[in-house]
């Protein structure tokens, strides 16, 4: 087994700044800690605000098909007068400094709205909050933000818990190349302030996804963890250089369950991790972890994915 990879991470070249920001508002306290949250980051030049809504559409047997049609068209009015006022308030909170602002009422359900458009805006990164732990309205609302998470052509930052200002950040890597999106993205400085960072490796081997792991040699778990230590020092070093402040773990286990382990140790207000690719090999080696991380950390949570490095300048 060779992992001489792991040693070294080569930070992307090309320069990568986000410069649209789309937040989806929904009135929630969670909705409004997302657009306060723009505080943290460098300026972006345009903030969109979006807000969608669902037209109920009537047909009960022997209601007049004219009833039906009075009670969507006085629905629809009221859920346009209650968004207006969402969006409104939302640009209130934002800093007066930002760059152009605007507001967008749409109709549909709130994933394909939004997906749609970050992909027509060329959206840099996804600002939402994210409500609720428990098994319903993680039905309800998680489906939301996995399907935007998972299928988003950017970036994704889910709110839960407030992050301004923003202190602590946990960082689990798992291999050079997550690392290096990591890497890239916050040597650009994306936030006002110098949070401090715990660059996590998690070496897999101890809970092992495949029976058949538990059967590797020890020298081969010696040399896994050697690299794993390797990759870790790499990335700290080149965070340290950027200016950050900065502590590294290494930990054997499942990783799903030390990340979730460590943000109850450490109590960061955001997590930063990379997101699955499109191939099905990283999706499920990648998205388990990414999709349990968003549904149980009491934290915020930063989605970052390949995209960074060819994202417009």
């Amino acid at each position: 087994m060779h992992h001489q990879q792991r040693g070294h991470v080569k930070t992307p070249t090309s320069p990568w700044k986000p410069k649209t920001i789309l937040i989806p508002v929904d009135g929630s306290l969670q909705a409004e800690e997302a657009v306060r949250s723009v505080q943290t980051l460098s300026l972006p030049e345009r903030v969109l605000l979006l807000h969608s809504i669902s037209i109920p559409q009537l047909a009960y047997p022997g209601m007049g098909m004219s009833i039906g049609r009075d009670f969507s068209e006085a629905a629809e009015q009221a859920l346009r007068q209650e968004g207006s006022r969402i969006l409104e308030k939302a640009a209130s909170l934002l800093p007066r400094e930002c760059g152009q602002v605007s507001q967008h009422l749409e109709i549909g359900a709130p994933a394909p709205v939004i997906l749609s458009m970050a992909q027509n805006q060329s959206v840099d990164l996804i600002i939402m909050g994210l409500r609720g732990l428990g098994a319903i309205q993680e039905h309800v609302i998680g489906s939301v933000s996995h399907r935007v998470a998972t299928h988003a052509p950017c970036l994704v930052l889910l709110i839960k818990t407030p992050v301004v200002p923003l202190k602590s950040i946990l960082l689990p890597i798992a291999q050079p190349l997550d690392a290096g999106w990591a890497i890239e993205f916050l040597s650009h400085k994306p936030f006002r302030d110098t949070p401090h960072l715990w660059v996590l490796h998690v070496i897999p081997f101890v809970q092992p996804v495949l029976p058949m792991s538990a059967l590797l040699p020890d020298s081969w778990k010696m040399e896994l963890q050697e690299g794993g230590a390797r990759l870790t020092k790499n990335v700290t070093d080149q965070l340290t250089n950027l200016g950050y402040p900065v502590e590294s773990i290494v930990e054997p286990g499942a990783p799903s369950s030390v990340i979730q382990e460590q943000v109850s140790h450490l109590h960061p207000q955001l997590v930063i991790m990379g997101t699955p690719g499109r191939s099905p090999v990283q999706r499920l080696a990648q998205g388990s972890v990414s999709h349990a991380t968003i549904h149980h950390a009491p934290c915020s949570v930063l989605l970052i994915r390949e995209p960074i490095a060819h994202a417009p300048t």
